[in-house]
Protein backbone atom coordinates (compact mmCIF):
# COMPACT_ATOMS: atom_id res chain seq x y z
CA UNK A 1 0.00 0.00 0.00
CA UNK A 2 2.87 2.16 -0.30
CA UNK A 3 1.85 4.38 -3.03
CA UNK A 4 1.78 7.37 -1.39
CA UNK A 5 5.61 7.53 -2.16
CA UNK A 6 4.85 6.59 -6.36
CA UNK A 7 5.89 9.12 -8.89
CA UNK A 8 3.02 10.78 -10.35
CA UNK A 9 2.88 13.82 -12.77
CA UNK A 10 1.18 16.68 -11.17
CA UNK A 11 -2.57 15.75 -12.99
CA UNK A 12 -2.23 12.22 -11.62
CA UNK A 13 -1.66 13.73 -8.46
CA UNK A 14 -4.37 16.06 -8.17
CA UNK A 15 -6.84 13.44 -9.45
CA UNK A 16 -5.83 11.08 -6.63
CA UNK A 17 -6.33 13.98 -4.18
CA UNK A 18 -9.74 14.34 -5.42
CA UNK A 19 -10.64 10.82 -4.75
CA UNK A 20 -9.19 11.20 -1.44
CA UNK A 21 -10.80 13.88 -0.33
CA UNK A 22 -14.17 11.98 -2.10
CA UNK A 23 -13.79 9.38 -0.24
CA UNK A 24 -12.51 11.20 3.51
CA UNK A 25 -16.00 13.33 3.21
CA UNK A 26 -18.53 10.40 2.31
CA UNK A 27 -16.32 8.03 5.44
CA UNK A 28 -16.75 11.52 7.68
CA UNK A 29 -20.45 11.34 6.73
CA UNK A 30 -21.71 8.08 6.74
CA UNK A 31 -18.80 6.23 7.59
CA UNK A 32 -17.51 2.57 6.12
CA UNK A 33 -21.21 1.98 4.25
CA UNK A 34 -21.05 4.96 2.58
CA UNK A 35 -17.88 4.62 0.82
CA UNK A 36 -18.73 2.35 -2.27
CA UNK A 37 -15.94 2.96 -5.04
CA UNK A 38 -19.47 4.60 -7.23
CA UNK A 39 -20.29 7.34 -4.87
CA UNK A 40 -16.65 8.52 -4.98
CA UNK A 41 -16.20 8.19 -8.42
CA UNK A 42 -19.43 10.66 -8.75
CA UNK A 43 -18.17 13.28 -5.62
CA UNK A 44 -14.69 13.11 -7.20
CA UNK A 45 -16.14 14.20 -10.78
CA UNK A 46 -14.76 10.69 -12.46
CA UNK A 47 -15.08 7.85 -13.95
CA UNK A 48 -15.33 4.41 -12.17
CA UNK A 49 -12.08 3.46 -14.05
CA UNK A 50 -10.48 5.77 -12.64
CA UNK A 51 -11.18 5.14 -9.45
CA UNK A 52 -9.90 1.85 -9.94
CA UNK A 53 -6.50 3.04 -11.87
CA UNK A 54 -5.44 4.69 -8.38
CA UNK A 55 -7.13 2.40 -6.06
CA UNK A 56 -7.65 -1.70 -6.34
CA UNK A 57 -10.76 -1.85 -3.76
CA UNK A 58 -12.70 0.44 -1.27
CA UNK A 59 -10.50 -0.93 1.56
CA UNK A 60 -7.66 0.49 0.24
CA UNK A 61 -9.12 3.76 -0.66
CA UNK A 62 -10.36 4.43 2.87
CA UNK A 63 -6.90 2.75 4.06
CA UNK A 64 -4.97 5.37 2.32
CA UNK A 65 -7.28 8.22 3.64
CA UNK A 66 -6.04 6.58 7.11
CA UNK A 67 -2.70 7.12 6.27
CA UNK A 68 -2.58 10.38 4.88
CA UNK A 69 -4.60 11.73 7.45
CA UNK A 70 -2.09 9.79 9.93
CA UNK A 71 0.71 11.61 8.82
CA UNK A 72 -0.58 15.33 8.06
CA UNK A 73 -0.98 14.65 11.98
CA UNK A 74 1.89 13.39 12.76
CA UNK A 75 3.14 16.08 10.79
CA UNK A 76 1.52 18.76 12.89
CA UNK A 77 2.41 16.55 15.63
CA UNK A 78 6.45 17.35 15.17
CA UNK A 79 5.74 20.70 14.41
CA UNK A 80 4.44 21.58 18.02
CA UNK A 81 6.65 19.50 20.08
CA UNK A 82 4.74 17.37 22.31
CA UNK A 83 4.75 18.14 26.39
CA UNK A 84 6.50 16.56 29.01
CA UNK A 85 10.24 16.37 30.24
CA UNK A 86 10.60 12.46 29.53
CA UNK A 87 10.30 10.57 26.56
CA UNK A 88 7.25 8.62 28.12
CA UNK A 89 5.38 11.87 29.08
CA UNK A 90 5.97 13.30 25.35
CA UNK A 91 4.63 10.25 23.66
CA UNK A 92 1.71 10.32 26.03
CA UNK A 93 0.91 13.87 24.90
CA UNK A 94 1.42 12.68 21.25
CA UNK A 95 -1.24 9.80 21.40
CA UNK A 96 -3.30 11.33 23.47
CA UNK A 97 -4.03 14.02 20.50
CA UNK A 98 -4.16 11.44 18.00
CA UNK A 99 -6.71 9.48 20.10
CA UNK A 100 -8.75 12.46 20.47
CA UNK A 101 -8.53 12.54 16.58
CA UNK A 102 -9.96 9.51 16.50
CA UNK A 103 -12.77 10.57 18.46
CA UNK A 104 -13.39 13.80 16.81
CA UNK A 105 -13.69 11.89 13.27
CA UNK A 106 -15.35 8.65 14.81
CA UNK A 107 -17.06 7.73 11.30
CA UNK A 108 -13.33 8.31 9.62
CA UNK A 109 -11.86 6.93 12.33
CA UNK A 110 -14.67 3.46 12.29
CA UNK A 111 -14.01 2.89 8.16
CA UNK A 112 -10.30 3.13 8.58
CA UNK A 113 -10.88 -0.07 11.18
CA UNK A 114 -13.68 -1.80 9.08
CA UNK A 115 -11.17 -1.52 5.58
CA UNK A 116 -7.73 -2.35 7.75
CA UNK A 117 -10.22 -5.73 9.05
CA UNK A 118 -11.21 -6.43 6.41
CA UNK A 119 -8.65 -8.93 4.41
CA UNK A 120 -7.58 -6.65 1.69
CA UNK A 121 -3.94 -6.99 1.44
CA UNK A 122 -3.36 -3.67 -0.31
CA UNK A 123 -5.57 -2.26 2.75
CA UNK A 124 -3.70 -3.97 5.93
CA UNK A 125 -0.33 -4.94 5.57
CA UNK A 126 2.01 -5.12 8.01
CA UNK A 127 3.90 -1.96 6.27
CA UNK A 128 0.68 0.21 6.69
CA UNK A 129 0.55 0.63 10.46
CA UNK A 130 4.36 0.64 11.14
CA UNK A 131 5.82 2.73 8.01
CA UNK A 132 2.93 4.92 7.89
CA UNK A 133 1.35 5.33 11.20
CA UNK A 134 3.32 3.93 14.33
CA UNK A 135 6.86 5.29 12.97
CA UNK A 136 5.31 8.73 12.27
CA UNK A 137 3.92 9.30 15.79
CA UNK A 138 6.79 7.82 17.19
CA UNK A 139 8.85 10.19 15.42
CA UNK A 140 6.86 12.70 16.71
CA UNK A 141 7.15 12.04 20.46
CA UNK A 142 10.62 11.03 20.35
CA UNK A 143 12.32 12.96 17.75
CA UNK A 144 15.79 12.47 17.35
CA UNK A 145 15.99 11.39 20.76
CA UNK A 146 16.99 7.46 21.01
CA UNK A 147 14.35 4.66 21.76
CA UNK A 148 16.06 1.06 21.60
CA UNK A 149 14.08 -0.88 19.18
CA UNK A 150 12.27 1.54 17.73
CA UNK A 151 10.65 -0.62 15.29
CA UNK A 152 9.37 -3.48 17.73
CA UNK A 153 7.74 -0.69 19.92
CA UNK A 154 5.93 0.79 16.53
CA UNK A 155 4.51 -2.73 16.34
CA UNK A 156 3.66 -3.27 19.94
CA UNK A 157 2.20 -0.11 20.03
CA UNK A 158 0.79 -0.12 17.44
CA UNK A 159 -1.46 -3.29 18.15
CA UNK A 160 -2.60 -1.10 21.31
CA UNK A 161 -3.48 1.83 19.28
CA UNK A 162 -5.71 -0.56 16.79
CA UNK A 163 -7.48 -2.16 19.70
CA UNK A 164 -8.13 1.18 21.23
CA UNK A 165 -9.54 2.29 18.13
CA UNK A 166 -11.73 -0.68 17.89
CA UNK A 167 -13.06 -0.04 21.32
CA UNK A 168 -13.74 3.52 20.69
CA UNK A 169 -15.44 3.53 17.43
CA UNK A 170 -17.63 0.63 18.48
CA UNK A 171 -18.59 2.57 21.89
CA UNK A 172 -17.27 -0.35 24.41
CA UNK A 173 -14.59 2.49 25.13
CA UNK A 174 -14.29 5.88 27.02
CA UNK A 175 -11.44 8.12 25.39
CA UNK A 176 -10.44 8.77 29.01
CA UNK A 177 -9.96 5.29 29.68
CA UNK A 178 -7.88 4.56 25.89
CA UNK A 179 -5.72 7.38 26.92
CA UNK A 180 -5.24 5.90 30.24
CA UNK A 181 -4.60 2.21 29.20
CA UNK A 182 -1.97 3.88 26.27
CA UNK A 183 -0.38 6.60 28.74
CA UNK A 184 0.33 3.41 31.31
CA UNK A 185 1.56 1.25 28.74
CA UNK A 186 4.11 4.30 27.62
CA UNK A 187 5.26 5.04 30.72
CA UNK A 188 5.71 0.84 31.22
CA UNK A 189 7.84 0.84 27.82
CA UNK A 190 9.61 3.92 27.85
CA UNK A 191 10.60 3.64 31.18
CA UNK A 192 14.06 5.71 32.05
CA UNK A 193 15.72 3.82 34.50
Amino acid sequence: MLHLARRMTPAQAERRERLREAARGLACEGGYAAVTIRSVAERAGMSLATVYRYFSSKDHLIAEVHAYESRNLAGELAAHAPRGATKAERAEDVFSRMLDEVVANLNLSAAAVAAVTSGDPAANGPEYWQELVMIPYLDAALGDESAENREELAEILGHLLFSLMIGLTVGRLELDKAKEIMGRTLRLVLRED
